[in-house]
């Protein structure tokens, strides 16, 4: 019986999702001093679910429209002396997109 290799994972070919990194991070300040920010391709995902529709902290699942693969976004903020804003994006397992599929949104 012959070896059937394993396709590659649809993201590995996309225009957009090949250019992100399984985790991304992004971390700016008030004062804009070593800013750094999600790749442009982060942009263009589109929002399948809003988990925290009121909160300002975002819980998201994104899609991307070309390959279809999913990813996790989230943003938390701080205030101490000056503010902190954090952004996390990581792709997402078939599995683990079904279970935030499932996943009822917070009210």
């Amino acid at each position: 019986m012959p070896h059937r290799a394993k396709s590659a994972a649809p993201h590995t070919t996309c225009e957009l999702c090949s250019s992100l990194l399984d985790e991304e991070y992004a971390f700016q300040t008030y004062s804009g001093t070593n800013n750094t920010y999600l790749p442009a391709a982060a942009e263009h995902l589109n929002v399948v679910r809003d988990f925290n529709p009121t909160s300002s902290r975002k819980l998201q699942l994104r899609q991307c429209s070309n390959c279809g693969t999913y990813y996790l976004y989230r943003s938390d903020y701080e205030y101490l002396a000056v503010s902190e804003d954090e952004e996390f994006l990581t792709r997402l397992t078939e599995e683990q997109a079904v279970e935030h599929l499932n996943r009822p949104a917070e009210v």
